[in-house]
């Protein structure tokens, strides 16, 4: 009698030496695609300056954007009075040296303008400038 071999199959070995390159490319290409998001605050007009100033530096300046009709934002958070102290005195913790830069619409009053001054005052906020757009003569 003839004796029948029995076949080993073997199973399917899926190869795992370029694992490592696909995920190399992959973070490549998220960190070539991915759009990070800047502040964008509130839809306004600022006011126009004869003679303007650059902030060189982003890394020590916070924006506080005062609209036309007085909502006040920080981080593209609405805030109030008191809101404006607590976040102002947070980041003052972090970074001492922080520039605070008024973004007020050009038709608001005054008085929401110097409430926002003495908001920061009270935080402790002493570097304080104001964004204006240069005006062309």
């Amino acid at each position: 009698m003839k004796r029948i071999q029995r076949l080993i199959r073997r199973e399917p070995e899926i190869t795992t030496a370029s694992t490592s390159d696909i995920a190399f490319l992959l973070i490549i290409f998220f960190m070539l695609t991915t759009v990070f998001r800047t502040e964008v605050g509130l839809k306004l007009t600022l006011p126009k300056a004869l003679a303007t100033e650059r902030i060189l530096k982003r890394r020590n300046v916070a924006h506080v954007w005062l609209d036309r009709t007085g909502r006040i934002s920080i981080n593209d958070n609405l805030l109030d009075l008191n809101g404006v102290i607590s976040v102002t005195r947070g980041k003052l913790d972090d970074n001492p040296d922080l520039i605070m830069v008024v973004r007020a619409d050009e038709e608001v009053e005054y008085g929401k303008v110097s409430d926002i001054l003495e908001a920061l005052r009270e935080a402790g906020a002493l570097k304080i400038t104001f964004a204006t757009e240069f005006a062309k003569r």
